[in-house]
């Protein structure tokens, strides 16, 4: 009877802990990685839509 708890206490913990895992490399995969690639994308738009800008006004002499 002691194997039995010890043996389902130790899956349980270990079952809780692989899921907290997964939860977390999920929670990075689906939330967080779009959050930087939609920053980037828009540093990299801001900073050419700067150099339009400057290039557009300069003077020519």
């Amino acid at each position: 009877m002691k194997k039995d708890f010890k043996f389902g206490l130790a899956t349980g913990v270990l079952s809780s802990a692989l899921a907290v895992l997964s939860v977390g490399f999920g929670y990075k995969k689906l939330v967080q990685e779009p959050k930087e690639q939609e920053q980037e994308n828009y540093e990299e738009v801001s900073r050419a839509a700067i150099r339009k800008s400057v290039a557009a006004h300069q003077s020519r002499f």
